[in-house]
């Protein structure tokens, strides 16, 4: 009987170590999202507000003076996902303007071992940008983030970023938002 009861308390005390292992992995971290102008500014809320939401994950949106700033950080491993405008990125990789959206997603992927994910919205010309450790760490978020890519068409955006007067407005609209197409 003290052998069964020893085999229990052992077992207990390995499971108990493991879970906490498990859950410790997660606690503290925290999604780093980075953007350089208010118009990425309100869809970074999106995939922040999607994020936490969805996964309960920390999310942090940072705003930097300019690209520079914003791609040092993401080279440093400061940022996770960033919200990225083609055209601009074309320029970032050396690329024409008018460069297709494969081509520089192409260039991100062999020149800085960054990911992009699905344009969001119709009229809107942007896409959340995962550093490839971000990818491997969370492989999940491209799934979670590319459900961003349909909801925002035609004018729709272009009326939300009317609607955002301040930061602190900027994540109500968002929240708005995203509970209205049932994202959240």
């Amino acid at each position: 009987m003290n052998k069964i009861v020893t085999l229990c308390v052992v077992v207990c005390a390995v499971a108990i170590v493991s879970i906490a292992g498990i859950s410790s992995a997660c606690v503290g971290k925290t999604i780093h999202l980075g953007v350089v102008t208010s118009n990425e500014r309100l869809l970074a809320e999106m995939a922040s507000l999607l994020i936490s939401e969805r996964t309960g994950s920390a999310v942090k949106v940072e705003v930097f003076k300019n690209s520079k700033e914003l791609y040092d950080a993401a080279r440093q491993g400061a940022l996770n996902v960033i919200i990225e405008n083609p055209v601009h990125g074309a320029e970032v990789v050396g690329k024409p303007k008018d460069s297709s959206y494969e081509q520089v997603k192409s260039e991100y992927k062999s020149k800085m071992n960054m990911v992009w994910l699905d344009p969001i919205g119709g009229g809107v010309k942007y896409a959340p940008v995962l550093t490839s450790e971000t990818l491997s760490n969370y492989p999940a978020l491209p799934k979670l983030l590319n459900k961003l890519a349909g909801v925002l068409i035609n004018d729709t955006y272009a009326k939300l970023l009317k609607s955002v007067e301040s930061e602190d407005k900027t994540r109500k609209v968002a929240k708005d938002f995203l509970k209205g197409k049932k994202l959240i």
